[in-house]
């Protein structure tokens, strides 16, 4: 069997197909008896909590409850604390977490999937903010630097009829479309492989595990 990389991380908007790609990859390396961990980390929250509960209470955050599904969002862009010190407060969150539940397990030989983690966070942020210049300026231009070297990342695109199409519970999202636009500029800005989850899943799969195996030049 190839020698897969320790850090494999898939990213891509809600209903692109993520937590199904990370189940394959799962079942595809337990089954030639990788030792292998699942992980999620879009909200490691700890520094951060007291910015969001300021949010929540100055109306820079709520929740809309449409047809039975609960939506969450973020509007940060009124708030000069929430701007110049929440990317700060989350970037110090996600080192923590990332100590914990990132390095030191592969320090021990563990093989991790994750399917969320920092570019997510900045899809995230870049949306509650309004600004695409995140990428460019401190402290997002650190976030990327908490991935772990020799990780192999897969942004996973999908179009926005078509994720409406099969996941109900998105219907009613209003920000769908603008966190698909954010997740195709951090794949074109970081030049990621990008993969269209328009294919069947094993099939898509099998093009992971094919980028898995190349070698970085």
């Amino acid at each position: 069997m190839a020698a897969y990389p320790k850090f494999i991380y898939i990213t891509g908007c809600d209903g692109t197909g993520k937590t199904t790609q990370a189940g394959l990859l799962i079942e595809e390396f337990r089954n030639h008896g990788i030792d292998v961990k699942h992980l999620w980390l879009r909200f490691p929250f700890f520094f951060s909590i007291p910015l969001l509960l300021y949010a929540r209470l100055g109306g820079y955050s709520w929740y809309e409850i449409t047809n039975g599904v609960r939506h969450g969002y973020w509007d940060f862009r009124k708030s000069w604390l929430l701007r110049v010190l929440f990317p700060w407060f989350l970037l110090f969150d996600a080192a923590l977490s990332a100590i914990g539940t990132i390095y030191i397990p592969l320090l021990i030989g563990k093989t991790l999937v994750c399917e969320r983690f920092v570019l997510d966070m900045l899809a995230d942020m870049m949306v509650a903010f309004g600004s695409k210049n995140i990428l460019q300026r401190y402290p997002g231009k650190l976030f990327p630097k908490l991935i772990p070297s020799k990780s192999k990342i897969a942004v996973l695109i999908l179009d926005e009829q078509t994720i409406r199409l099969r996941r109900s519970d998105l219907n009613s999202d209003k920000r769908l479309g603008e966190r698909l636009e954010m997740y195709q500029l951090i794949s074109s800005q970081y030049s990621l492989p990008a993969f269209s989850s328009t294919l069947p899943p094993r099939m898509l799969n099998e093009l992971l595990l094919d980028q898995l195996n190349q070698d970085d030049e």
